[in-house]
């Protein structure tokens, strides 16, 4: 369990650092798709989740990788998402 934890803080804060400074947003990708307006943010997210779904998928499919069922843990779904919501709050997200 600190070897998870561990090496997602050793992968999460370079990727937020690196998201952060790149000005790569969500939230305001969503809000401009939604009023109509064309957004990077928008599309690059789409495109991300979409070679995920595809690959992960081909690389199961194809029995590369075996994707496990995990059963959901109360505790750190709850750490997570307050975590997540206050570095939202902290980046006025």
């Amino acid at each position: 369990m600190l070897l998870t934890a561990s090496l997602g803080f050793l992968i999460g804060i370079p990727l937020g650092v690196v998201i952060h400074r790149g000005g790569f947003c969500m939230h305001s990708g969503f809000r401009l798709a939604l009023r109509g307006e064309r957004s990077s943010s928008f599309f690059a997210y789409l495109l991300a989740l979409g070679i995920q779904l595809i690959g992960v998928n081909a690389l199961a499919g194809s029995q590369l990788i075996r994707v496990p069922s995990v059963p959901l843990t109360w505790l750190a779904s709850i750490v997570g998402g307050l975590t997540f919501g206050f570095g939202m709050v902290w980046a006025k997200g």
